[in-house]
C-alpha cells in the first residue's frame, strides 16, 4: 500500500468522527472545536515555511488579518455575494499580499528574514489601526454576526449557528491539510526541503532557490488568508489585533507545542493551545504565566513537540515488540 494510499484511508475515521461530534457534544466544545480548526489551517501554512523550508516567519499574521479583513469588507458592503466568493476573496487576498510580500523578502535570510516579516507585519497593523474609514479603527469590522449567508447548492445558513460554522470550518480544514500535504510531496516542496538543507548547495544545483520560495509564499500566505476568512465569521469582528505581532507569536507556539519539524505537529499544537487557553483562563487570572511555563518546559525537555514525544514513544514500543518477536 502506498503512502498516499495510507493516508486517504486514515481519513476515513477522521470524516467520521469529525462530522459526527457535533452531535454528541455541547456547543461549547463545538465552540472550541471549530477555533482549534481555524487556528489547525493557520498554523499548516506555517508550517510549510518554518518546519518545510526552515524560514522563521515573525509576522505571518499579516496573511491571516488581510484575509479576515477583505472578507469582512465583502460582507459589510456586498451583503447578498454568497459565502464562497467571500471566502475565496480572502484567501486570494493572501495569495496576492503573499506574493507582493515575498519579492520583498526574496533576498532577505536568517534574522534578518524573520524581522522583516515582523516588520511588515506590523506596519499593516498600524495602517488597519488608523485607518478608520476602511478598517474601523481599534473598533474593527462588525455587523454581519446576525445575517444569514447564501452558500450555492445547500441554500441559507445563519452565521449564528455554531454547528454551521463547524461543518464549514473542519471541511475546509481537512481541504487545506490535504492540499498542504500534496503541496510538500510535489517536486517544489522537495526543492524546498532542498533549500532547507543546504540553500547554497541547492543553488550550484542549479535550483532556482528565489522562484522556489516565492511561491511558497504565495501559496503558505493564500493558506493563511482563508483561515482568517473563516476567523472572522468565527468571532463576528475583524480588528487590527488580527494582524498585530502576537498573532504571529501565536502561530510560532502552537508550532513549537505539536511539534514544529512535523506536518501534524501545527494542528496537534492548536487543539493543546486553544483547550489549555480556555481550561487555565477559567481557572487563573494568570494562565498566561502557566502557558509560559508549559511553553518553555516544551521548548527545554521536549524539543520535538508533543508530536516528536508520541512518535518516539511509538518507535520504542515497535523496537521492543520487535525485539520480543520470535
Amino acid at each position: 500500500m502506498t503512502r498516499s494510499s495510507k493516508a486517504a484511508l486514515a481519513m476515513v475515521p477522521v470524516l467520521v468522527v469529525g462530522t459526527l461530534l457535533p452531535l454528541l457534544l455541547g456547543k461549547f466544545h463545538v465552540y472550541l472545536l471549530t477555533e482549534a480548526m481555524i487556528y489547525a489551517i493557520f498554523g499548516v501554512s506555517y508550517y510549510l515555511l518554518l518546519g518545510h523550508t526552515g524560514l522563521l516567519s515573525l509576522g505571518h499574521a499579516a496573511y491571516f488579518g488581510i484575509g479576515g479583513y477583505v472578507a469582512a469588507l465583502c460582507l459589510v458592503h456586498l451583503p447578498d455575494v454568497p459565502l464562497p466568493l467571500v471566502l475565496l476573496a480572502g484567501t486570494l487576498s493572501g495569495l496576492v499580499s503573499g506574493l507582493v510580500i515575498g519579492s520583498v523578502l526574496l533576498r532577505l535570510t536568517k534574522i534578518y528574514y524573520s524581522f522583516a516579516t515582523l516588520a511588515f507585519s506590523q506596519m499593516l497593523w498600524a495602517i488597519a489601526w488608523k485607518w478608520r474609514s476602511l478598517t474601523g479603527g481599534d473598533d474593527g469590522l462588525t455587523g454581519w454576526s446576525t445575517r444569514t449567508v447564501s452558500v450555492p447548492l445547500f441554500g441559507q445558513f445563519a452565521i449564528s449557528s455554531v454547528n454551521f460554522l463547524y461543518y464549514l470550518v473542519f471541511f475546509l480544514a481537512i481541504a487545506s491539510i490535504l492540499l498542504c500535504w500534496y503541496f510538500v510531496r510535489t517536486p517544489l516542496g522537495n526543492t524546498l526541503a532542498s533549500i532547507k538543507s543546504n540553500a547554497d548547495r541547492a543553488g550550484f544545483l542549479g535550483v532556482n532557490t528565489s522562484a522556489a520560495k516565492f511561491m511558497l509564499f504565495g501559496f503558505s500566505a493564500m493558506i493563511a488568508g482563508l483561515s482568517g476568512s473563516l476567523y472572522i465569521l468565527f468571532k463576528k469582528l475583524a480588528s487590527p489585533g488580527f494582524l498585530d505581532m502576537f498573532t504571529s507569536f501565536d502561530v510560532v507556539v502552537i508550532s513549537i507545542i505539536g511539534g514544529y519539524l512535523n506536518f501534524l505537529g501545527a494542528s496537534v499544537g492548536s487543539f493543546i493551545y486553544v483547550y489549555l487557553s480556555e481550561y487555565l483562563s477559567s481557572f487563573t487570572e494568570r494562565w498566561q504565566l502557566v502557558m509560559g511555563v508549559f511553553f518553555i518546559i516544551v521548548i527545554l525537555y521536549f524539543p520535538g513537540g508533543v508530536v516528536g514525544v508520541a512518535r518516539k514513544a511509538a518507535s520504542k514500543v515497535a523496537f521492543f515488540k520487535g525485539k520480543g518477536a520470535p
